[in-house]
């Protein structure tokens, strides 16, 4: 069996998740605050028997950031593990965890595995104790009666309330109010009608921890206390290998002890200590009452006793101290990995938690780590929670769950989740794992899709290398900056790439950008293509039926190429002019070139001309170094800008842009609004100054009040 699921429900900054896991090594991926810990937490909460979180430890920040006030609401934390095995069944703990009907399967269908074997599912309910539970009952429809029992409540008369066989999905709100009710509207759940069959049959959890073990690593920072504590890593490996040692071993041990003992204490100093230590009590006592006293040496001969003496020692040094932090915390990890090997004990199973390995791990060898991490033997699952690039590269994606985070609410997101079947009905891939095609895809392009907070799709060379120098030049800010990373496609296909986007997997905004391939020169030109246009229209027809209902990808159509939509943009012919200087080296040519590039008539022509002699890539890296201020983005890209980068904008950011603009001009009315925005000491007076320049009339040309309004829907 296998750790499968994990709901959280209302802990705090988790108003309602899901985390899904697999069989092996599992990451959770996520920013600084997103919530890793804290997910880790809920884990411990109700596995690990050596965390002790009860009503005592309860806080009122362990609620839902998202709830206004936490008094009556429950906390929901619930594990589902799946590929529970005829031999496992006889155990009648893990009997007692097995959900025995297909219907119910259904309703947490979503946090199993799609085998034939059995599901079992362990949750603590964090609630009013029943007392509580039923006067707010009673006082139901009552706002005055019903608020003032509220408020009485106090943490203390919260209890931990563990069970098995709980048969919902709680992360769903209508679930999570048929059994508390709606307590911001004075409604709560009669306790006297709790329905087992959605919450589960009361269990001792310690009969559960008994059988599944949970070992946790924290974050490595202080590796030489921990190795000098008394039950560090090496006495508890010792401790467990006691009973395998050979006893002619421990014989001889025993024997060279009490040799070291008897030699110890026949030295005649110590010999003197006792006598005066015996004549002294005389002296005091009398010889009536004095015992006599000797000093011996009592070095225990039982290996248990005898580990605490066992340390490591590097080769060529004389103390372990004298490592770097890098080489302690490999030490370490390695070692903990060698005691949960040694001492798991537990015979359902053994799951170890990591949270961040790469902590003072040099980047270089994080992937090394990861790779070598899985000690997936047996019936050992590994879960690790990480913020590095380096591991998350080496982590598989069917295998992760990446957190996000929007106004202290954070979410799990699960890329690969349904994703086969979503091929086969929408992309008629019948027969082809499109989690492995994009496994593979995403070999080269994981970290911008994972660790990006919008994402624009493009379809070759020149969009990746102009689009972010053209973001730069015009509005004084790099995509890194507002969080949107670019993927060049290579291709048009975009929808495998696209199907990661959606609000089962990867809740993140993405903005694909296609050609319409409207042809821009005549039918004689050998650059007209007669099917492109009609190849175009299929496309849109397809990104929208994909799409059109999936409110986390949108499609922003350029009439045609990229390259004749940079062009037509107002002055940007001039930049392909300054860049035909850079190509040519005789004079004629430059001319004539620049001369086609300058007129209407011929300009399309020699775009296109020129993309295919130079090669789209290179002349758009050319035209990237001719960029300034002036350049004009197409609007298919500022709307696909403002969509990818939208829960990411800020005041501050507005703030930068703006600045960036302001300065570039010494208008007296640019001045006093560069001004308003240098003396805004907060949120208000910023916003203020900013909603003064986009809408004084004066500004309505420029293209960062443009942008932002784009952002805005105006």
């Amino acid at each position: 069996m296998f750790l499968s699921g994990l709901q959280l429900v209302n802990f705090r900054n988790f108003k309602s998740s899901c985390f899904i896991f697999s069989e092996g090594a599992n990451t959770v991926i996520g920013e600084n605050d997103s919530g890793k810990s804290n997910a880790i937490t809920c884990l411990r909460m109700l596995l690990d028997d050596s965390f002790y979180y009860n009503t005592k430890r309860l806080k009122e920040s362990d609620f839902s950031y998202a709830i206004n006030n936490w008094k009556g609401h429950w906390i929901i934390i619930s594990a589902t593990f799946s590929n529970i095995t005829s031999t496992e069944k006889e155990s009648d703990i893990c009997a007692s965890l097995i959900v025995d009907d297909e219907e119910n399967i259904a309703s947490v269908s979503s946090l199993i595995s799609n085998d034939n074997r059995d599901h079992g599912i362990v949750t603590l309910f964090v609630r009013p104790q029943r007392g509580i539970r039923k006067k707010l009952f009673d006082a139901s429809g009552d706002k005055a009666t019903f608020n003032e029992i509220r408020n009485s409540i106090r943490l203390i008369d919260y209890e931990f309330y563990f069970t098995s066989k709980s048969k919902a999905d709680f992360c769903h709100d209508d679930v999570y109010k048929s059994i508390v009710g709606d307590i911001d509207l004075c409604e709560a759940t009669n306790p006297e009608n709790d329905d087992t069959s959605i919450l589960g049959h009361r269990i001792t959890i310690a009969d559960v921890q008994s059988h599944i073990s949970l070992v946790y690593i924290d974050a490595l920072r202080d590796v030489l206390r921990e190795m000098h504590v008394p039950r560090n890593p090496i006495r508890r490996i010792i401790e467990t290998i006691e009973s395998k040692i050979d006893p002619a071993h421990i014989t001889t041990v025993k024997d060279k002890i009490k040799e070291l003992n008897d030699a110890i204490t026949s030295i005649g100093e110590i010999g003197v200590i006792g006598r005066g230590l015996n004549q002294k009590l005389l002296d005091i006592l009398g010889v009536v009452y004095s015992p006599e006293i000797s000093l011996s040496s009592e070095l225990s001969d039982e290996i248990n006793s005898l580990s605490r003496f066992i340390a490591m020692k590097p080769k060529n040094e004389d103390d372990l101290d004298l490592l770097g932090l890098g080489h302690l915390n490999m030490i370490y990890l390695a070692l903990k990995i060698v005691e949960f090997e040694a001492c798991r004990s537990r015979e359902l199973l053994n799951i170890m938690v990591i949270e961040e390995p790469e902590a003072h791990i040099h980047a270089h060898i994080q992937k090394t780590l990861f790779n070598n991490l899985s000690v997936t033997q047996n019936y050992t699952q590994v879960l690790m929670t990480t913020h590095s690039v380096h591991l998350a590269e080496s982590s598989e994606i069917s295998r992760m769950n990446i957190l996000k985070t929007l106004n202290q609410n954070s979410i799990a997101m699960q890329p690969m989740r349904q994703l086969d079947q979503y091929g086969k009905d929408n992309l008629k891939k019948k027969s082809l794992s499109l989690i492995n095609c994009i496994e593979r895809y995403l070999d080269a392009k994981r970290n911008v899709l994972l660790f990006s907070k919008g994402i624009l799709l493009v379809e070759g060379d020149a969009e990746e290398i102009l689009i972010p120098n053209m973001t730069k030049a015009a509005y004084g800010i790099s995509l890194d900056e507002i969080g949107v990373g670019l993927v060049n496609v290579g291709s048009t296909a975009f929808e495998y790439v696209a199907s990661l986007f959606d609000k089962s997997r990867i809740q993140r905004y993405c903005a694909i950008l296609s050609d319409l391939d409207k042809q821009a020169v005549d039918s004689s030109s050998v650059y007209y293509k007669s099917n492109a246009e009609e190849k175009g229209q299929e496309r849109k027809e397809k990104l929208d039926r994909l799409y059109s209902n999936n409110s986390w990808v949108d499609m922003f159509y350029a009439d045609h190429t990229f390259e004749i939509e940079f062009l037509k943009c107002d002055n940007n012919f001039e930049y392909v002019s300054a860049a035909i200087e850079k190509i040519f080296t005789q004079k004629a040519a430059i001319t004539r070139h620049q001369e086609n590039i300058k007129d209407k008539n011929s300009q399309n022509e020699e775009m296109l001309s020129l993309s295919k002699e130079e090669g789209k890539g290179w002349l758009a890296t050319i035209i990237s170094g001719e960029l300034n201020y002036n350049v004009r983005i197409p609007e298919y890209i500022v709307k696909a800008l403002a969509f990818a980068s939208q829960e990411t904008m800020s005041l501050q950011i507005y703030a930068k842009m703006l600045n960036y603009s302001l300065g570039l001009y010494n208008e007296e009315k640019d001045k006093h609004y560069l001004k308003l925005l240098h003396a805004s000491k907060d949120n208000m007076s910023l916003s203020k100054a900013i909603n003064g320049i986009l809408e004084d009339t004066y500004f309505e040309d420029d293209v960062i009040v443009e942008f932002i309004n784009t952002v805005f829907g105006k």
